[in-house]
């Protein structure tokens, strides 16, 4: 029979340490990123309300145009505009 010294067994696989050392690296590199979407979704969200804001108060001075131009009597027509 056969003894198998330590010396001779080749070592296959990883350590315990290497092991959470990996996982380590990749739970940090996860909250990073979820850091990064999260900041841009929040840049997203202010950029749609400033959009919209700015729509908002064209459509005021549009209002406020065709009522100015009703007053001298010109006939403005509204036009009906739908959003898809």
């Amino acid at each position: 029979m056969r003894r198998i010294s330590k010396q001779n067994r080749s070592r296959a696989g990883f350590t315990f340490t290497e092991l959470i050392l990996v996982v380590g690296i990749l739970i940090i590199l996860a909250c990073v990123l979820v850091y990064g979407i999260n900041r841009l979704i929040k840049l997203a969200e202010n950029s749609n309300s400033a959009v919209v804001n700015s729509s908002n108060q064209l459509k005021k001075q549009i209002d406020d145009s065709e009522q100015m131009l009703a007053s001298y009597g010109f006939s403005v027509k509204q036009k009906s505009v739908t959003g898809a």
